[in-house]
């Protein structure tokens, strides 16, 4: 019982010497947009967008005609500085859930910038050029 409560005292104290763990950077919650053509409806989410750091988007895609899930499109996402020329260009991927795509973006510089999403497949082809992206 004396060697357990000696155990006891040795483990509290080396306790306390130790430092307190760095506690992680918090998680930036993820940006979410809703916008539309006269055919689709575009739902996507976002990591914020970093200069130079990968930002992914997860794009579901809905066909208003009928209201079912965008399936086997092609999704390109072009990434314009505002009022400027196209810096990136990116192909989403098909998801695992019919009709969401992920794209990794990555944009290299701060600013402001705009994202046409082209959208094609057998039954539609949409453009949507999309403001205000802001990447610091």
């Amino acid at each position: 019982m004396m060697l357990m409560a000696f155990a006891l005292a040795v483990i509290s104290l080396g306790a306390c010497g130790a430092e307190p763990k760095a506690k992680d950077e918090p998680e930036e919650e993820a940006l979410a947009r809703t916008e539309f053509t006269n055919r689709i409806e575009n739902f996507f989410e976002y990591d914020p967008l970093k200069a130079g750091k990968q930002s992914q988007f997860l794009i579901h895609l809905t066909d208003l005609s009928d209201g079912t899930p965008v399936e086997k499109a092609e999704v390109t996402l072009s990434v314009r500085a505002k009022g400027g020329v196209e810096v990136a260009q990116i192909k989403a991927r098909i998801g695992k859930v019919t009709g969401i795509y992920v794209a990794d973006v990555n944009i290299p510089s701060a600013g402001d910038y705009d994202i046409e999403f082209h959208i094609r497949n057998e039954k539609l082809d949409e453009r949507m050029a999309l403001t205000d992206f802001k990447v610091e």
